[in-house]
């Protein structure tokens, strides 16, 4: 009788501390829509492993580090850039990246890292930090492709970097990515 009560008193404490247990992401993924995505939100923290829509990222200005556009004219296509990227006339509204007091700069560099060294990479490897180039280093990472790896330098200091799994073009595009950081 006491370990049936014991039992009954432990399990329900048992399932408090599991379901308390932060989880692992299910999925590692990033997917980022461009300025006329109204289904896909386009704005990211890489602290906050966060995705917001550009509302969101205007009351949260200073923790935004990436956002997608697309912009065919000038090459760009589907694109990676930052707030302080100097990227004008893109986004429209109140709320719009253009109109934020506090604007982060992220650098971005295309690697020649294939799929499988970026997989073999785990967060805190050297190997994040040492794939940016600081000299070559751009404020967008512009035209993207499936395949294709950046390393990104945040304006907070985290290194990064970014395998492109998926590219959608458009003003309505999309684009998925895994991130690994340092």
């Amino acid at each position: 009788m006491k370990a049936r009560f014991a039992l009954l008193v432990l399990l329900p404490l048992a399932a408090v501390m599991i379901s308390g247990c932060e989880k692992e992401k299910e999925d590692p993924s990033v997917t980022l829509g461009a300025q006329a995505n109204t289904a896909v939100p386009g704005f990211f923290s890489v602290a906050l492993d966060k995705i917001y829509t550009m509302s969101q990222a205007a009351d949260n200005a200073a923790g935004i580090d990436i956002f997608c556009f697309y912009e065919a004219e000038t090459g760009n296509n589907i694109a990676l850039a930052s707030p302080g990227s100097g990227i004008r006339d893109i986004f429209t509204g109140d709320d719009m990246p253009d109109n934020w007091t506090v604007k982060n700069t992220t650098y971005f560099f295309q690697t020649a890292l294939t799929e499988t060294q970026f997989e073999a990479v785990q967060n805190g490897d050297a190997l994040i930090e040492t794939s940016f180039d600081t000299d070559n280093a751009r404020k967008k990472a512009k035209d993207l492709q499936v395949g294709q790896v950046w390393a990104f330098k945040t304006q907070d200091g985290t290194y990064g970097l970014l395998h492109a799994t998926a590219v959608t073009q458009g003003t309505n595009g999309t684009v998925t990515f895994l991130i690994k950081t340092k």
